[in-house]
């Protein structure tokens, strides 16, 4: 009996010493924190959360050490450890330093933030950068912005906030959402209230507004295809933004089938220079997007423009397309019956290079033989007649 008891009172004390030296690791750090004794504060931090004794809080004390000895990366790894580990002071920390001078803390707020894996705590990261993105402090607006523009993950969750900066009187928060919209293109495009917003401000008269809409619309890609007139008009007609545009309208790609059904009559009007900036973008998508092969049809007719440089671009692309697509057969038959020669001439080539899937092709070729002077045409329309066949 007093065996049992002696025992029970060893385990009790033991008890008592484990879990008073898992409380003392944190406040003996926290002492000497306090007292300036940094490299054995660290040590019994280090301890503590090795037992897992106020881990997060001792990551972020840590951190906040090696921050105050400009010891930065350190410090940042250490936030990021105790915001995975839930701790919210350390996160209001991280967002705090976004307006913070040093260029190289307010980068690594950014990538602090975007290393965060624990789904409780991106939740939390949104959250707080929302409540930002909303508050009256219009310097905090602008540094939240940054950060989220950095940020290298999914933001979609916060995208309705950010678009909504757009109706803004602030011209640097409308700038900075504007380079972020880009992030969630899909979103932004299938939006068609604030996409019109953005096409909008190529027509403003403030030059940075107008020119970062150019951008933002040129990194939304193949989504901002609906851009496409908008984007050539400015380069016919803006001087100061014509690249910019053009470079846009590269990023952008082909246009929809739709629009380009209309492209001879749209570009009448435009400078060579811009109708060959624009051929460029099926020339750039020629090898990389077979739905180009169904633009040929389309891309044949600025063979009709008398500038040899357009000329020369359109006979580029159309070689580095190649073969047109089978679904372009009625716009070839159809092209048969242009004024132009080389139009004509190309049509036949194409369609001959079809082969019998070329059928419907017959009759017309037939008859062009009949009604045609040309006899270069002729040849070139019986050559063609015999690989249908």
């Amino acid at each position: 009996m007093k065996a049992q008891k002696i025992l029970s009172l060893f385990l009790l004390i033991s008890l008592f010493f484990i879990v008073s030296c898992k409380g003392n690791n944190f406040e003996k750090a926290l002492a000497y924190q306090t007292d300036g004794e940094y490299e054995k504060a660290i040590d019994f931090y280090n301890r503590a959360i090795q037992k897992n004794d106020n881990a997060a809080e001792a990551e972020k004390n840590v951190g906040d050490i090696y921050f105050s000895h400009e010891q930065y990366e350190y410090a940042f790894e250490c936030y990021g450890r105790a915001i995975e580990l839930e701790s919210e002071s350390a996160m209001d920390t991280v967002i705090k330093f976004s307006s913070f001078r040093d260029e190289e803390v307010r980068s690594l707020v950014a990538k602090t933030l975007s290393n965060i894996k624990n789904q409780e705590s991106t939740e939390i990261i949104f959250g707080k950068l929302v409540d930002l993105l909303k508050g009256e402090d219009t310097n905090k607006v602008i540094d939240t912005l940054e950060i989220i523009l950095n940020l290298k993950r999914d933001i979609s969750p916060i995208s309705g906030e950010i678009i909504s900066l757009l109706d803004s009187e602030n011209l640097v928060i409308k700038q900075k959402a504007l380079l972020i919209l880009p992030k969630f293109p899909k979103i932004v495009c299938e939006n068609e209230e604030y996409f019109n917003k953005i096409i909008g401000y190529l027509s403003q008269k403030n030059e940075i507004i107008k020119a970062t809409a150019i951008d933002c619309l040129g990194d939304m890609k193949k989504y901002a295809k609906k851009a496409l007139p908008v984007l050539i008009d400015v380069a016919a007609k803006d001087s100061i933004n014509k690249e910019r545009a053009l470079n846009a309208v590269n990023k952008i790609g082909i246009p929809t089938k739709e629009k380009a059904a209309n492209m001879y009559e749209f570009f009448k009007d435009k400078p060579n220079d811009v109708k060959i900036k624009f051929l460029e973008s099926f020339e750039n998508a020629a090898g990389k997007d077979d739905k180009v092969k169904e633009y040929v049809p389309n891309i044949l007719t600025f063979l009709k423009y008398d500038d040899f440089g357009v000329k020369q671009k359109t006979r580029s692309v159309l070689t580095k397309i190649g073969k047109a697509s089978e679904t372009t057969i009625p716009e070839l038959i159809n092209l048969l019956k242009e004024d132009n020669t080389e139009i004509v001439s190309r049509s036949i080539y194409e369609l001959g290079d079809f082969g019998k899937a070329a059928s419907d092709a017959i009759e017309p070729l037939k008859q062009l033989i009949e009604t045609t002077k040309n006899d270069d045409i002729k040849k070139k329309a019986k050559d063609a007649l015999q690989k249908i066949q």
